[in-house]
């Protein structure tokens, strides 16, 4: 039986860089222990022919939303202590599990299904953007996303745009493009925890601890 480790008190340069850009990433956050049982029950759940909460895409992309109702191996992301307090400090105390989601991407070539007339660009929480506004939308949710494999920026790791949980407006995306200006996909295969004001491009395991309003 393992020994949960303690929690780890939130970085301050983890708090500004996400007040600042709107998502940041935390580092050693899960252990080589800890990333080879979640890799092995994801791997299982993915070579298997369960249908509940299955999630597949054109662009080859599987994975399960509910991955913590099929396989208790992912447990330990729910309230990992070198990322819960950060959470906290960002939300409140006052917090529930929103999502628990599974991605995988193929390996291959980079290949994509995002077109100019259907980028993929946007905010989570949609149903609040369009009863509050864009502008009005305060941070309700926050997504952290643990990568499990090595990664590179052609993968279909999801993409950010720095300072997007500041804007009053919808991002624009130019005619012909598919990405905004100043849109970046995090350097490193750690996990990142990212605001739903945030935009996120394409979409790993991955929670989404919701809490209440915040400024």
């Amino acid at each position: 039986m393992s020994i949960p480790l303690p929690p780890v008190a939130p970085d301050a340069d983890t708090i500004d860089a996400f007040e600042r850009d709107g998502y940041a990433v935390v580092r050693d956050a899960i252990t080589p222990d800890l990333r080879d049982r979640l890799l092995t029950a994801a791997e299982k759940l993915l070579a298997s022919d369960i249908t509940q909460g299955r999630d597949r895409g054109g662009d080859g992309k599987d994975g399960f939303r509910g991955c913590l109702n099929l396989d208790p191996a992912f447990l330990p992301l729910l309230a990992n202590p070198a990322v819960l307090p950060t959470v906290v400090q960002l939300l409140s105390p006052n917090i529930h599990l929103l999502s628990a989601h599974l991605i995988a991407l193929p390996s291959g070539p980079p290949r994509t299904i995002r077109i100019p007339g259907r980028h993929g660009w946007h905010r989570d929480m949609y149903g609040v953007t369009a009863d509050l506004g864009f502008p009005h939308t305060p941070r309700m949710a926050i997504k952290a996303a643990h990568y499990l494999t090595p990664v590179t920026p052609d993968c279909g790791l999801t993409m950010f745009l720095p300072g997007s949980h500041r804007l009053t407006d919808e991002p624009v995306v130019p005619a012909g493009a598919i990405d905004p200006p100043g849109a970046v996909t995090p350097p490193s295969p750690e996990p990142t925890q990212f605001s739903s004001r945030t935009g996120p491009g394409t979409p790993e395991a991955s929670t989404s601890p919701a809490g209440p309003a915040s400024p």
